[in-house]
């Protein structure tokens, strides 16, 4: 039996295997300053799910204006994928920035991404528009918003 998966804060050590994780599932490349940048300004959005010493997901968003977040990146590792990881930290996301008096959260999604998207719409986002040629592959993205409590 597999040992529980913990959820905790971004630590600075976590950076590599993060950077790591984020340029092996991700379509976008990543570099460690940008994680570094955004984990000293909100430290409270960038979360990692770990089993035993392993991180095998995070998310990672700040707050865009008063009341709004956004949520930056979300990412699991493909084994770990259909357990509920990417569920666990969207609403760990949600609570936490939902304590900071945040009542609406935004997020882009590449507009082929169903599984990202469906997880999305289970959770309560909904499409609000789409932004062409979003990503540096020309590939389009869903806006899509939550509105809390």
């Amino acid at each position: 039996m597999l040992p529980p998966v913990q959820f905790r804060p971004f630590e600075e050590d976590d950076l590599y295997e993060v950077l790591r994780l984020a340029n092996e599932t991700l379509d976008e490349s990543y570099e460690g300053g940008l994680f570094l940048h955004f984990a000293r300004l909100y430290p409270e959005g960038f979360i990692v799910a770990t089993e035993g010493e392993e991180i095998i997901g995070f998310v990672l968003g700040t707050i865009q204006r008063a009341y709004e977040a956004r949520i930056l990146a979300l990412a699991v590792k493909p084994s770990w994928r259909r357990k509920g990881i990417a569920t666990q930290l969207t609403e760990r996301f949600l609570e936490r920035f939902a304590r900071f008096g945040v009542r609406r959260v935004t997020l882009e999604v590449r507009v082929s991404n169903e599984p990202a998207i469906g997880l999305y719409q289970r959770m309560g986002f909904e499409k609000k528009g789409m932004l062409e040629r979003y990503y540096g592959d020309g590939e389009d993205a869903y806006v899509m918003a939550l509105t809390l409590g």
